[in-house]
């Protein structure tokens, strides 16, 4: 009976939240404020639907350990090894000086050495769960500012483990401080070996193993085992279950079943972060954050913006555009989930007091409440910061002169499309410049042979030092929707004769892009479903001229096809007559195939398929109406005339003899 009220404290939570949820749906907030809210309200300091605070305690430990399961989870050893020199130098710096600052600020106020390192770690880490979500709700992970931004949050993930061990080893035995900071690093050095061991040894066999059995209830008990199984031995090697955890979802990553292990575990990924962010918010003291709003409000407002100020500066001594930069420091200048395991173990370890505590607790509730806020406005504070001390927001890898070229190509953005198009262009001798905001994508391109420089494409200096004023043509291909706009309208205004092609993500995007000057919209999702219908179309062997008849249809009639009930149904009753016609089409004879050294005759072909073999193409040369006793060869080009459904059975004929 003892589980009975732990049980009923989670009804209520879920209930609670769910409530809340709805509301600030309704009116516009984000989640994660909504999870922060609810936990206050229902919290042994709000209204008091929890009141054991050791219920509240063991949920925010659940909370903690699910949460760093799943973030481990989504990163592994091949994503650390895709994060660049300069982004770890970016989130090396942030870490290292956030940390050193905070460390010399808080010896100035008289604050002990020990709890100094303390709010030194704390403050270095930023949510990993926020800054994901933010940025899979907007689309924007494949943008330039969020690969910067998670792959910072790799970084300062994996800073946690020799932080873990520091803060140890000073809450340890004070009277043999030296020696218990050499034991723990004894066993971190075992945790670092343990994970390379399970990850490239142990756990992919034990896997592996379990997988032949072909038995997904053993499957995922595995997965559990595995888990728990490090996060144990991790505890037991003196460091947080926790971190155990963390470890666990990086192991388990590694997997080459990992995919699949994904699919059975992170659907629970939102439960898990609502459960932390909800028992979070629980553990504050309503009482104390009201009547220490005084100090709270600027120390909240004090980590932003030394946090971001960190972070831009790490950004503009690695040459990375400033606009950019900016919002990769606005979204990661709040408190993160790893900050409350270092916040535990100091308190722990008696590091830090009450006051201390709930002090930290309810900033880093206000920073991460205000984070979703800041992400959404962080453009325009990136441009008016640019504009109010006329700092350029990009600066060229090489020197700042104009562009000789006329009548070229701009190419922005140097991804898939860009390279692909970069190197049509090329061979076609059509001049063309590249520019990317990516240093790694520039030295690419100049290795491949490209003209490419970095630069900021939404900032009108740098489309003048491109050669914007003379171009011809000018191709947007990034993942940035924001960017993308401003590209557009900066390149209209500057030359208002330039072809404009933009690729987009969502249809939704393309009214405002026509609006801004764009000549040519191509929405991914849009072509993506004319490809899907078009390859429909082609396995019903529907000829390829009505496939294109078809597609030009879809284009010249817009979305309002997709959208419109009538103009479907009219489609439909259009596409059941075409199926119903009479067409043409050709089949290739491979080796192999039932029809080679077959006459027509032997295989009964027009008598079982209906079908008329009008002429064969052999080695280049038609030879119309084959006689019965016609052998078929392989390498042959049948050409057929018959109905959709007569079609359908003399390409089974000729396939397998079906």
């Amino acid at each position: 009976m003892e589980g009975i009220p732990l049980l009923r404290d989670i009804v209520i939570l879920f209930a609670a939240s769910i409530i809340v949820l709805v509301i600030f749906h309704r009116i516009g907030l984000p989640t994660i404020i909504g999870f922060l809210v609810t936990g206050i309200l229902i919290g042994p300091y709000g209204l008091r639907l929890v009141t054991n605070v050791e219920s509240v305690e063991l949920l925010a430990q659940i909370g903690i350990v699910l949460l760093l399961f799943t973030i481990g989870m989504e990163l592994s050893i091949a994503s650390i090894k895709r994060v660049g020199r300069e982004v770890i130098g970016v989130g090396s710096f942030q870490i290292i000086f956030t940390a050193a600052l905070v460390v010399i600020i808080a010896n100035l106020l008289n604050i002990s050495l020990p709890v100094s390192i303390l709010l030194g770690f704390v403050i270095a880490h930023s949510s990993t769960a926020i800054i994901l979500k933010i940025l899979d709700d907007r689309g924007e992970i494949d943008s330039p500012h969020g690969r910067l931004a998670l792959s910072i949050c790799i970084v300062q993930d994996l800073s946690v483990i020799p932080m873990v061990i520091i803060l140890q080893g000073l809450g340890g035995t004070q009277d043999a401080t030296l020696t218990y900071i050499v034991k723990t690093l004894l066993y971190a050095v075992l945790s670092i070996i343990l994970v390379l061991l399970l990850s490239y040894i142990l756990a992919p066999r034990l896997i592996h193993q379990v997988v032949k059995l072909r038995s997904r209830e053993v499957f995922i008990l595995t997965i559990l085992f595995v888990c728990l199984g490090i996060a144990w031995f991790t505890s037991r090697l003196g460091l947080p279950i926790a971190l155990g955890a963390f470890i666990a979802g990086i192991v388990i990553s590694e997997s080459e079943y990992s995919h699949q292990i994904t699919a059975e575990i992170l659907p629970f990924k939102d439960v898990f972060t609502s459960l932390f962010f909800i028992s979070i918010g629980m553990l504050l003291e309503l009482n104390y954050f009201i009547s220490n709003i005084h100090k709270i409000l600027p120390i909240s407002v004090g980590i932003i913006v030394f946090k971001t100020f960190i972070i831009v500066a790490a950004g503009q001594i690695l040459r990375y555009p400033l606009r950019m930069i900016i919002i990769v420091g606005l979204g990661l200048s709040n408190i993160g989930e790893f900050s409350f395991l270092l916040m535990k173990i100091g308190e722990t370890y008696g590091l830090m007091s009450k006051d201390l505590y709930q002090t930290l607790l309810a900033s880093s509730i206000v920073t991460m409440a205000v984070t979703p806020f800041l992400f959404q406005k962080s453009q325009e504070i990136a441009l008016s910061i640019a504009n109010i001390f006329r700092i350029r927001e990009s600066k060229l890898s090489e020197p700042s002169r104009k562009t000789t070229l006329t009548d070229h190509v701009i190419i922005v953005g140097y991804g898939l499309n860009g390279q692909n198009l970069a190197r049509v262009l090329k061979d076609g001798g059509i001049h063309y410049i590249v520019m990317d905001i990516d240093i790694n994508r520039i030295r690419k391109a100049k290795k491949e042979g490209h003209r490419a420089i970095f630069g900021d494409a939404s900032h009108p200096e740098v489309m003048k030092k491109v050669g914007i004023g003379n171009a011809r043509m000018v191709v947007v291909a990034i993942s940035d929707p924001v960017t993308t706009r401003r590209t557009v309208r900066i390149s209209r205004d500057i030359n208002s004769s330039v072809y404009i092609i933009v690729r987009t993500r969502y249809t939704e995007e393309v009214q405002e892009l026509y609006k801004l000057g764009a000549n040519q919209v191509i929405a991914e999702e849009f072509e993506t479903s004319i490809e899907i219908f078009a390859r429909v179309l082609r396995e019903y062997h529907i000829p390829q001229n009505v496939i294109q008849n078809q597609i030009e249809l879809v284009r010249q009639q817009g979305y309002a096809m997709l959208r419109t009930p009538s103009i479907a149904r009219d489609r439909i009753m259009e596409l059941s007559s075409i199926l119903a016609a009479t067409i043409s089409d050709t089949f290739f004879v491979q080796e192999g195939s039932y029809a080679v050294n077959k006459t027509l005759s032997q295989m009964e072909f027009r008598k079982r398929t209906g079908v008329s073999i009008i002429a064969v193409i052999r080695r280049q040369r038609a030879k119309a109406n084959p006689p019965p006793d016609f052998m078929i060869e392989a390498g042959d080009i049948l050409v057929m005339l018959g109905s959709h459904a007569e079609m359908e059975s003399a390409v089974n004929l000729l396939k397998g003899g079906i």
